[in-house]
C-alpha cells in the first residue's frame, strides 16, 4: 500500500502542479496590463487560488475514485478522497508560488523537478526523509511537512490501511492486551517497521476501517501558509512589469507621505507590508506546531487501560 501511494502520489502532484502553474503563466501578459490599470492584483490572485484549487480538486476526486477501484482496499473510500483532495491542495500550493516566483521557460521544468524532488525525498520512505528521522528530529519534520507534497499522503494512507487490520495481526492493539508493555521498545512507539504515526499512537492502534485523519490539519494550514507567501510574492515580484515603483523606491515614497500627512498610516504600503508579514508568520508557527503536535491523553489512556 505504501509502495502504491507513493507511485501514484509522485504521478499526480506532478500533473496537478503542471497544470495548476498554467493560471499564472498563460495569463501573464493579460495581468501585467491590467496591473498597469490599477486592477487589484490581491483579487486576483485569490480569484486564481479558488479557481485552480475547485479545477485540481476535482482532478484529485477522479483520481481517489481510480486509485480505489484498482487497489480495492480496505479503508473507506473517504480515506482516499481526503488523501487525494489534500495532495491536491498542497501540490497547488506550490505551483502557484513558483510559477508567480521562477520565469516563464523555466516553470514546468522547476515545478516538475520540485514535486518530484522533494515529494520523494521527504514522504517517510527514503533517507534522509525517512519516518524515523522525521518523528526523532523536528526540524526536519517541519521541513518535510511543508516541502513534501507526498509527506502527508504516504503516511495518511498507510497509516488508515494499517488501522484496518484485525486487532493483534502487527498494527492494532485490543484494550485487553495484558502483555502489551512488553513490546515498548518496538511497539507503537516505531508503529511496527515502518515508523508511522508516532505522534499519535494512541489513535493510529486503535482497530478501526474509518481512517487516520490527524494529518489534516497540519496540511490545510501548510497550503494555506504557501498560498499567503504567493500572494506576497505577487505583489513583490515584476513590479516594473505592473506598472509599480520598486520596493525600495515604494517604501522611501510611502514614508515621507505619511510623515508629511499626505497619507494615513493606515493606508500606507509598509503598514501593510507589516501586516502581510505578521500573518505569514502567525500561520507559520500554526503550521509548525500542528506538525509537530502529539497527542499523550489517548497514548496514556490507552497504556494506562492495556496496564491495568
Amino acid at each position: 500500500v505504501i509502495t502504491y501511494s507513493m507511485m501514484v502520489g509522485l504521478v499526480l502532484c506532478v500533473l496537478i502542479g503542471l497544470n495548476a502553474t498554467k493560471i499564472i503563466t498563460e495569463k501573464r501578459l493579460e495581468f501585467y496590463r491590467e496591473a498597469q490599470s490599477n486592477a487589484n492584483t490581491t483579487a486576483y490572485y485569490v480569484a486564481a487560488t479558488v479557481t485552480t484549487t475547485i479545477e485540481q480538486g476535482f482532478s484529485a476526486f477522479v483520481g481517489s475514485v481510480l486509485a480505489y477501484l484498482i487497489l480495492n482496499p480496505s479503508a473507506s473510500f473517504v480515506v482516499y478522497l481526503w488523501n487525494f483532495f489534500m495532495l491536491s491542495w498542497l501540490s497547488v500550493s506550490w505551483a502557484l508560488l513558483l510559477s508567480i516566483i521562477v520565469p516563464p521557460k523555466s516553470v514546468s521544468t522547476v515545478v516538475s523537478f520540485f514535486m518530484a524532488f522533494f515529494g520523494l525525498l521527504f514522504c517517510g520512505q527514503t533517507q534522509p526523509g525517512h519516518f524515523k528521522a522525521l518523528y526523532s528530529n523536528p526540524t526536519l519534520a517541519v521541513f518535510a511537512g511543508i516541502v513534501s507534497p507526498l509527506r502527508f499522503f504516504v503516511e495518511g494512507i498507510g497509516v488508515s490501511e494499517a488501522r484496518c487490520l484485525p486487532q493483534q495481526s502487527g498494527y492494532t492493539v485490543a484494550d485487553e492486551a495484558f502483555n502489551y508493555p512488553e513490546y515498548e521498545q518496538s511497539y507503537p512507539y516505531a508503529f511496527d517497521r515502518t515508523f508511522m504515526a508516532r505522534t499519535d499512537a494512541g489513535t493510529a492502534i486503535v482497530q478501526s476501517c474509518s481512517g487516520w485523519f490527524w494529518w489534516v490539519p497540519a496540511s490545510l494550514v501548510v497550503g494555506i501558509t504557501i498560498r499567503i507567501a504567493g500572494a506576497v510574492a505577487i505583489h513583490l515580484s515584476d513590479r516594473p512589469k505592473q506598472g509599480k515603483k520598486t520596493i525600495r523606491t515604494e517604501i522611501v515614497d510611502d514614508f515621507n507621505k505619511c510623515r508629511s500627512g499626505e497619507k494615513s498610516i493606515f493606508q500606507s504600503f509598509i503598514l501593510i507590508g507589516i501586516l502581510g508579514f505578521l500573518v505569514f508568520s502567525g500561520f507559520f508557527a500554526l503550521s509548525c506546531w500542528l506538525i509537530l503536535r502529539e497527542n499523550p491523553e489517548e497514548f496514556s489512556r490507552f497504556v494506562m487501560a492495556a496496564t491495568e
